[in-house]
């Protein structure tokens, strides 16, 4: 029997999502599902909560135009790290990422503005990120904000911002927890901060699996 390649079934889990129908209110609220994006073979998997309704929702790419994506974006490329597996210019220096969220549809509550998902939308996508955690091969795991953290890990957070940029061992991997960009977008931590400690996230990723960075000029 013909094994079917990693490739085939990241394209069949990305056409899954695309026409899931178990939650009834993300179907009417979603201008599209949102699959994960980036490298099957990352360095970093970044896991969000759910697309934007300014964003994702009408790109069909997490974490992308809105404000949260914007300055997740300018963290990735000032860090040296790319979720754009299909770029014309490949810089073999930089990290790659793949980047997903709990639930692939925008949550949208009754004046269309973003919510949280509830139990019910975090459980029927939870095989979609299971999945994914089993077909793309990562180094480390990065959620996004609490929620996402607790999911990850299996258990409560209830002092998370202490928790932020600080690697734990758990499942058998690495856990590197970071607050959401959204956090950061309304003013809640330091912008310039957030950059910074995506460079770290860079520089862990590259101790602890002695990747070499030779993007630096030689002399």
């Amino acid at each position: 029997m013909r094994r079917t390649s990693k490739t085939t079934e990241i394209q069949l889990l990305k056409n899954r999502v695309k026409h899931c129908t178990k939650c009834e209110n993300l179907v009417k609220s979603r201008s599209r599902a949102v699959p994960g994006y980036g490298f099957t073979d990352a360095n970093i998997f970044f896991v969000g909560l759910a697309p934007g309704r300014l964003g994702a929702d009408s790109t069909g790419i997490p974490f992308t135009k809105d404000s949260s994506g914007r300055l997740f974006q300018l963290a990735l490329s000032s860090s040296g790290i790319s979720m754009e597996p299909n770029g014309l210019v490949q810089n073999e220096n930089e990290l790659r990422a793949y980047v997903t969220n709990l639930v692939k549809c925008n949550p949208k509550n009754d004046k269309g503005n973003n919510r949280y998902p509830s139990k019910l939308e975090l459980d029927n996508c939870n095989e979609f990120l299971k999945h994914e955690m089993c077909l793309v091969h990562f180094d480390v795991i990065v959620p996004l904000g609490r929620l996402s953290t607790e999911i990850v890990l299996n258990q409560k957070c209830n002092k998370f911002i202490s928790m932020h940029n600080r690697p734990v061992h758990a499942n058998g991997s690495w856990c590197i927890p970071f607050i959401h960009p959204s956090f950061v977008a309304r003013g809640s931590y330091p912008k310039n901060r957030y950059i910074e400690d995506f460079k770290s996230l860079n520089r862990w990723v590259r101790r602890h699996n002695d990747i070499k960075d030779d993007s630096s000029p030689r002399l």
